[in-house]
């Protein structure tokens, strides 16, 4: 079987090449990494830190699975003083992150699942425990760490309906992966059905809730959200509107939208924050050509008055979670095309008036907490962006009581941090026996 795998990722990596090749051109992703990736060749300095300390490896794919695990983290290393944590990604943007939030921690790119190097990966760093965020699941890497009697954890995880038909599908392949996993903490009892219809023993499974939950803000004036409210100069007299997490033609339409509502309404600022750091250059030319001057978050030195600008563009990573706490008005991009929407729960906490496009997937179980509770809205479509943004403009005492009610029903669904802690550090004390 490896060897199957291994002739298929190889098929598959040769037919990606000129793309991945033209994208790394294009957009300077995917130029880091290969020989950790490719070869898992982490570097032997971070086997000597290591040195003979167990260790408890942490996955999260990008962005914001590496944000994610940062609670978690903090409560294992509080428990586990003794280990060493080491934290993989997959993507540049994340690796990015994960060196501002993981500064004193060992850091690598995620091996491709290939068997020489999740054999090199797993031989150099000889983890005591696999954490992996949400689902990323690889055959190779899961019947290696099964071999050395490596326990393997899937956190906060999920698995939609689109990938449970796949998964059942290729059941012939994938069910003895399932069968190994140790623990699954899912986010709800869908998902811990589904895991289990694919294989993974029923006692391994427990419903957590998400993470998500408690890894927020509550707090508009807490340090990072003060440091970002005086650096572009937005008071108690301006009206914040941001669109976050944006995919093509999400930020266009805002935009479009922000234009002609700025003249009844002069108080509007409008903060645009695109999901994909290769799509910054971009969204920024295509503001400029729709008679607005957005300015660049990278280009902010020091603090600047509100009058220097209307529209602003972050075009930096790992801030979105601190510009939530601006917002008056949020509306969660991705969720206007295929993508299946972001993260809603950020600016929830804040207390903000939040409200996200017609596909949310991704996030289906959070979206009809926040709904049901009258703590969030769903807009239909991009044409209807523009009369829903006017009604929260000249009623906005309506969106302060829908931001209340949503904060209300972040705090309800608080607590499975803990609850994946305890399983997790129940495997961790079971390794040392």
């Amino acid at each position: 079987m490896p060897w199957l795998l291994n002739l298929m990722y190889s098929i598959f990596l040769a037919a990606a090449s000129p793309w991945l090749l033209f994208r790394s051109l294009t957009t300077g992703r995917y130029r880091e990494g290969w020989s950790q990736k490719l070869l898992g060749n982490v570097p032997q300095a971070l086997r000597k830190k290591i040195g003979s300390k167990p260790v408890v490896w942490l996955h999260g794919v990008s962005v914001g699975e590496v944000q994610l695990l940062k609670p978690l983290l903090e409560q294992l290393r509080q428990n586990n003083p003794q280990a060493c944590f080491v934290v993989s990604t997959t993507t540049q943007s994340g690796m990015d992150l994960a060196k501002k939030l993981y500064p004193n921690d060992l850091l690598f790119y995620f091996p491709f699942d290939f068997t020489w190097s999740v054999h090199r990966v797993m031989a150099r760093l000889r983890p005591q425990l696999i954490v992996l965020g949400e689902l990323e699941l690889w055959p190779n890497l899961i019947g290696r760490a099964a071999k050395l009697k490596i326990p393997i954890a899937v956190v906060n995880a999920r698995l939609s309906e689109r990938s449970f038909r796949g998964y059942q599908r290729f059941a012939w392949l994938t069910r003895a992966m399932f069968s190994k996993l140790q623990l699954v903490a899912a986010q709800d009892q869908s998902y811990a059905e589904r895991f289990v219809r694919c294989g993974v023993p029923t006692e391994r499974v427990r419903v957590t809730g998400s993470t998500k939950f408690d890894n927020v803000t509550f707090d508009r004036q807490c340090e990072q959200v003060e440091r970002l409210r005086s650096l572009v100069g937005l008071d108690a007299s301006h009206t914040v509107w941001i669109v976050g997490s944006t995919q093509s033609p999400e930020e266009v339409v805002a935009t479009r939208a922000f234009v002609e509502l700025r003249d009844s309404h002069p108080s509007l600022q409008l903060i645009v924050v695109p999901r994909h750091p290769e799509r910054f250059e971009e969204v920024f030319r295509e503001l400029g050509g729709l008679g607005v001057a957005p300015l660049r978050r990278s280009q902010i030195e020091s603090s600047v008055s509100a009058q220097d600008w209307q529209v602003l563009l972050v075009d930096t990573v790992g801030e979105l979670r601190w510009w939530w706490g601006l917002a008056d008005v949020a509306i969660v991009g991705g969720s206007f095309g295929s993508r299946g929407g972001q993260n809603m729960i950020e600016p929830a906490a804040y207390g903000a008036n939040v409200a996200f496009g017609p596909n949310t997937s991704n996030f289906r179980d959070i979206c009809e907490i926040l709904l049901n509770g009258g703590g969030a809205v769903r807009i239909e479509g991009l044409d209807e962006i523009l009369p829903w943004m006017r009604e929260q403009l000249e009623r906005p005492e309506i969106g302060k009581l829908r931001g209340k009610k949503a904060q209300e029903l972040v705090k309800q669904h608080q607590g499975a941090l803990a609850k994946t802690v305890e399983g997790l550090q129940a495997i961790i004390e079971q390794q040392k026996r």
